[in-house]
């Protein structure tokens, strides 16, 4: 079972378990995924594309899981963890370039998409970045223990770029503005 299988309930539970996965990684790319069905939802040209990154997010959900998992196994074991710390870094890289893809569409459908759905495209589109902006900075956790290079973290900005230049494509604010 994956955690896309689980009860919405259920997975918040997984995650707020005293245990170290499902964490921060497997959330960022359920929220992707989710970004992605709002996008599918708000009438793209190719959804297909859209619905394939959403799966693809989903999957990067569980791969995160039992790569953190992995460390701290070898962690526990006394054994060198490089290598598995440096596969913990790389599933929340292409998390994030996953969420930055998702955020170009969901720009593309605030623009140029019905109003009725400009709401869904601004939801998308902010939790797309979220995912992006939180899978990139453990990217950086990541490499910081010993896992990867600095240009996985080069990577992962470039994701952050990305998914930011969606949104100001989408009109440069939040894009819903903020008043205080």
């Amino acid at each position: 079972m994956t955690y896309t299988d689980e009860r919405l309930g259920d997975f918040i539970d997984l995650v707020a378990a005293e245990t170290p996965a499902p964490g921060g990684g497997a959330v960022a790319a359920v929220t992707a995924s989710l970004a992605a069905g709002l996008v599918a939802m708000s009438g793209p040209e190719d959804p297909d594309r859209v619905l394939s990154l959403g799966r693809r997010a989903s999957a990067l959900a569980d791969e995160d899981a039992a790569a953190y998992s992995a460390v701290i196994a070898a962690r526990r074991a006394g054994q060198p963890v490089t290598e598995a710390m440096t596969r913990a870094t790389e599933i929340p890289l292409e998390i994030a370039g996953t969420a930055a893809a998702i955020a170009q569409h969901a720009a593309e459908i605030f623009r140029t998409g019905r109003t009725a759905v400009r709401g869904d495209a601004a939801t998308a589109l902010l939790l797309a970045e979220g995912a992006a902006r939180a899978a990139a900075y453990l990217v950086e956790v990541n490499v910081g223990d010993g896992g990867g290079t600095r240009d996985h973290i080069g990577a992962a900005r470039a994701h952050i770029a990305t998914a930011v230049a969606a949104r100001e494509l989408a009109g440069g604010r939040a894009p819903v503005p903020v008043e205080h």
